[in-house]
């Protein structure tokens, strides 16, 4: 895995911007869990629209995106990037707020409350 990361971040980087560039990708995570049972990859993206990200990742005859597919399968269990179901994407539950945030709108609620302008 990590040598598929050193390729991508190195020789392979201004092919992975352009490809990241060309299918809206804002952000991209790859965390390693150690778990008793095995290793498991956690992939993270962020992008304008993700369905139609896979389905470019997953049709694509540029060089760059078949590279991609054949080391995604080779790193990952032979994961197939062209059989991955859109709408099988994960979906968003709840998006906590930041402490900062969270604590902004804790003392807005109090301040609501006091003016009686909510009930408790």
């Amino acid at each position: 895995m990590r040598s598929f990361g050193a390729e991508i971040l190195g020789p392979r980087r201004s092919e992975y911007h352009a490809f990241r560039r060309r299918l809206g990708l804002t952000a991209q995570r790859v965390y390693l869990q150690r778990t008793p049972q095995a290793d498991i990859a956690i992939i993270y993206v962020e992008g304008d629209d993700l369905q139609r990200t896979f389905k470019e990742v997953q049709t694509s005859q540029a060089p760059f995106a078949a590279w991609f597919r054949q080391r995604a399968s080779d790193n990952l269990d032979g994961l197939d990037l062209t059989q991955v179901s859109p709408g099988s994407l994960s979906r968003l539950v709840y998006d906590l707020p930041g402490v900062e945030e969270d604590e902004d709108s804790y003392h807005t609620l109090e301040e609501l409350k006091r003016r009686g302008e909510i009930s408790p």
